[in-house]
C-alpha cells in the first residue's frame, strides 16, 4: 500500500521518509533494550572444532549492524554476518559457550 499525501494522492518520497524515520526510532528502542549500540565492535568467544583435534575457544570481534527484537546482526572484519539470537550473544559474550 503506497502512501498518501492529505489530498488523496501517492506520495513516494514521503512515505519512504516516514518509513526511515521509523526504522531508526525502532533501532533506537532495540539499542536500549539489548544495551549494545550500531557500529559498536564487540568480542565474543566461540568454540571452534576441527576434525581429529580439541575443541578450543577462539575470541572474534564483530560490528553491531542492525538490532532486532530477538536477534542482532553482526558482521566481522572479512565481510561474514551472522545473527545469532540474544540469548546466544550475551552468553558468547560472558564466555559460557
Amino acid at each position: 500500500m503506497a502512501y498518501k499525501n492529505h489530498e488523496g494522492y501517492q506520495d513516494p518520497t514521503s512515505g519512504q521518509a516516514m518509513q526511515n524515520t521509523h526504522w531508526e526510532e525502532l533501532q533506537q528502542l532495540r539499542e536500549k533494550e539489548h544495551g549494545l549500540k550500531r557500529g559498536q565492535k564487540i568480542v565474543l568467544t566461540e568454540m571452534y572444532r576441527e576434525e581429529h583435534k580439541p575443541a578450543r575457544k577462539i575470541q572474534r570481534t564483530y560490528i553491531v549492524l542492525e538490532l532486532y527484537k530477538y536477534c542482532v546482526l553482526l558482521k566481522d572484519d572479512k565481510g561474514y554476518r551472522t545473527a545469532p539470537s540474544y540469548i546466544q550473544l550475551q552468553m558468547m559474550m560472558r564466555g559460557v559457550v
